[in-house]
């Protein structure tokens, strides 16, 4: 016959805190350490005067934004450009006024042919029939 283990309370609470304190000192304790360290990198929690103030300047970087793109003549472009800070902004508009002038330069008018206006163009063009052709007979005798 198997012979039965029998324990007092005693001895099973004894384990019992054992088995605890093992699992504190080797699971728990560091993740705890862990956890205090990880603290310092937390964000601190803004005040409602500080989030007011925070939205107050954003919304006035907003305006100069605004501004900014209005005076360069850009404002068609303000739902588009998304910037940080100032220099984010003077970059932005350096690029698209040379964007816009490319723009401008490429749909100019560009003459298809450079050629002077001669005498018989300039008699055309005035409608004087007596000039067109003493021009032609010019050509023809002279």
């Amino acid at each position: 016959m198997a012979e039965e283990n029998t324990f007092t309370q005693e001895q099973v609470d004894e384990a019992i805190q054992n088995a605890k304190t093992e699992w504190t000192e080797q699971e728990l304790d560091p993740i705890v350490t862990e956890r205090d360290e990880l603290l310092q990198y937390k964000p601190k929690e803004l005040t409602e005067e500080e989030k007011a103030l925070a939205e107050k300047e954003q919304n006035l970087f907003k305006r100069e934004v605004n501004a900014t793109l209005k005076e360069n003549g850009l404002e068609q472009f303000a739902d588009v450009v998304k910037v940080q800070d100032e220099e984010e902004l003077n970059q932005a508009v350096k690029s698209l006024n040379q964007i816009v002038n490319d723009i401008k330069t490429s749909v100019g008018y560009v003459p298809q042919d450079h050629a002077t206006d001669d005498e018989y163009s300039k008699f055309e063009k005035d409608k004087d029939t007596k000039g067109m052709i003493g021009t032609k007979l010019t050509k023809l005798f002279g």
